[in-house]
């Protein structure tokens, strides 16, 4: 009888355990328990992707503000310097916006030119690299301008050298 406890019911019991604690845990992919783990704010944190599509559709009343050109010294670990131009076009809801993006200017400049000279020529390869300047500066943005005033921003130059 001990042997039957000991080598068929306890090696039953802690599979049991196990998969009830990984039921518990989460850790069963599409399967979880209402009210239990962290859970429910996990997609609000993935909230934040990014820039807007390039093909959506602008507002009626929507107006561009162009910001200067960045001139910007990438990094490389090659003798010579390698800069960047980079003209940004940054679409606004309408026009009330435009005061506040233009008392910011100098802020969203210096936040973009430190992010921007942080990356590599590398890092600006393909469309990917492309899309992640989109996304990064759509980020920069919304620190300085309130989320609904922006719509979107698009690249409207972009030269390595």
């Amino acid at each position: 009888m001990k042997k039957l406890i000991l080598f068929v019911l306890l090696p039953l019991l802690l599979l049991i355990g196990a998969g009830l604690g990984a039921l518990v845990a989460g850790m069963i992919p599409g399967v979880s328990i209402p009210g239990l783990g962290g859970h429910e704010t996990a997609p609000e944190e993935k909230k934040e992707l990014g820039a807007p599509p390039t093909s959506q559709p602008s507002p009626v009343d929507s107006s561009v503000y162009v910001l200067p050109e960045f001139v910007v010294n990438i990094r490389t670990n090659r003798t010579y310097p390698v800069f960047m131009l980079l003209s940004l076009a940054v679409e606004m809801r309408d026009e009330g916006v435009r005061p506040t993006m233009a008392a910011q200017e100098p802020r969203i400049r210096d936040a973009m030119i430190i992010y921007l000279s942080s990356l590599t020529p590398t890092d600006l390869n393909g469309y990917e690299g492309i899309q992640r300047v989109r996304d990064n500066t759509w980020k920069i943005l919304h620190k300085f301008v309130p989320e609904g005033d922006l719509v979107n921003v698009q690249i409207a130059k972009l030269t390595v050298k």
